[in-house]
């Protein structure tokens, strides 16, 4: 880990102490591997949140907090430790096959965290004796409910155990907290969605070229996901939506399995990985390189709703009111166009929302609306969000006229919201019906 992230980290942990208090101690837990089948386990994944405040992607460990203090022995020695991680014990055999272990005595050195402990020592810390010293525990609660591996048995220990220390300290769940941190990045996080995006767009124009009458869905994810790859990313950020014709009315369609025709559209939503953080990218393209006239009219108004709410975007506006604003925008256009007889109907067409937030998890989790007392719908500078629009009119739709049915159109990018207005981080990514024809045409 280089210097910037771990300074990163550190930030996050100085944060995080400084908001849960010094009469409270938290454990965030990082994952664990989740079985695949029979003796295979799923590619490991990292919990957000814990990785959010150590940047580490081993799985059985836990990180301590304690912004108060907390005494442990290290070394045969007593002291105050105020952050700790707890690791995976150095064992020749399973680094042998699982690869190598990051081992308590480099914690300090690799990760920047000032104390490490073996994964196991963590059983002294969750006693109700300890915790008795402290008004709240924060604890990754939903996280923590599906580990397995070596945190299973101590977590066994220390749910057994809850009826006699619940009585003595407020547990609370950290997601919430962790949630209104994340919302606003960072420089270092923006660059990091920063690179996932110019890796995602340069997949993209790669794999244009492919786009033909004949050629499978699944031939266009594998581009997509082997361009990620030779380009740096470490993973696709969701499964790639690969969906020509009325597919594209399955928002979440993930089949990948149908043959492009010519005179349908092929809509991809796809997007990579990098160092954890996500980019999420939508574009819709017509499969023989020219769109029709009826492709157009629906393309454009999509269009107008996506860039319309880009500008809008500010400080101080609020994410709900984007929506709306989206709405209105492709209701006016159906509605001019003679395809909407009745603008309250829109959502009928529209079916999602106009965004979310993005950062370590696609849509990312982070509070984003408003509450009696916490206002997380305006937007602020460091929010990252997608703006989406779309339109999807079935074969079922019999009140649409024939030559529009079987569309689905989405234009998604990601917008970074600054000091005093917005940075589109995909705007280089084609979206124009003639910057589009152009470069299906070669």
């Amino acid at each position: 880990m280089d210097k910037a992230q771990k300074s990163f980290h550190k930030t996050r942990r100085e944060e995080f102490s400084r908001l849960i208090g010094k009469d409270s101690i938290a454990v965030i837990f990082s994952s664990s591997h989740q079985n695949k089948s029979y003796d295979g386990d799923f590619h490991f994944k990292q919990y957000k949140n814990f990785y959010y405040l150590t940047g580490f992607t081993e799985p059985d460990s836990a990180l301590l907090i304690a912004p108060g203090g907390i005494k442990l022995k290290t070394d045969s020695k007593e002291k105050t430790i105020y952050e700790a991680a707890y690791v995976q014990i150095k064992d020749p055999v399973m680094e042998t096959w699982n690869g190598k272990r990051l081992g308590y005595k480099s914690v300090k050195e690799e990760l920047g965290i000032e104390n490490g402990f073996e994964n196991q020592q963590l059983r002294s810390v969750l006693n109700g004796k300890v915790l008795q010293n402290y008004s709240r525990f924060y604890l990754n609660i939903a996280e923590m409910l599906k580990l397995n591996g070596d945190m299973k048995g101590i977590l066994n220990f220390f749910t057994d155990s809850l009826n006699k220390i619940a009585p003595h300290i407020e547990i609370t769940d950290a997601s919430s907290l962790l949630g209104k941190m994340r919302a606003v990045k960072t420089s270092f996080e923006i660059n990091q969605i920063k690179k996932a995006s110019e890796i995602s767009i340069k997949s993209y124009n790669e794999t244009l070229k492919m786009i033909k009458p004949g050629v499978n869905e699944n031939d266009i994810m594998a581009s997509l996901v082997y361009n990620y790859s030779i380009n740096g990313s470490q993973d696709s950020a969701y499964y790639p939506i690969v969906a020509t014709g009325e597919n594209a009315c399955i928002l979440h369609y993930d089949s990948n399995n149908k043959k492009l025709k010519d005179g349908e559209l092929l809509l991809i939503d796809s997007a990579c990985e990098y160092n954890y953080y996500c980019s999420d990218i939508t574009r819709t393209f017509p499969v023989s390189g020219k769109f029709t006239e009826e492709q157009k009219l629906i393309y454009e108004i999509v269009l107008k709703a996506n860039k319309e709410c880009i500008k809008k975007i500010k400080p101080g506006i609020k994410f709900s009111d984007i929506g709306k604003l989206s709405e209105k925008v492709l209701a006016d256009g159906l509605f001019k166009a003679g395809l909407l007889k009745n603008k309250d109907e829109i959502k009928k067409y529209s079916l999602h929302g106009v965004g979310h937030h993005i950062g370590l998890d696609t849509h990312d989790a982070v509070p984003h609306s408003k509450t009696l007392k916490e206002d997380n719908d305006t937007l602020k500078p460091g929010n990252v969000l997608t703006i989406e629009p779309g339109l999807y009119f079935t074969s079922q739709m019999k009140e649409i006229p024939a030559k529009f049915r079987g569309t689905g159109i989405r234009i998604e990018d990601d917008v970074l919201v600054t000091g005093n207005g917005c940075e589109n981080l995909t705007l280089s990514m084609v979206k124009e019906v003639r910057e589009i024809e152009s470069l299906m045409k070669g």
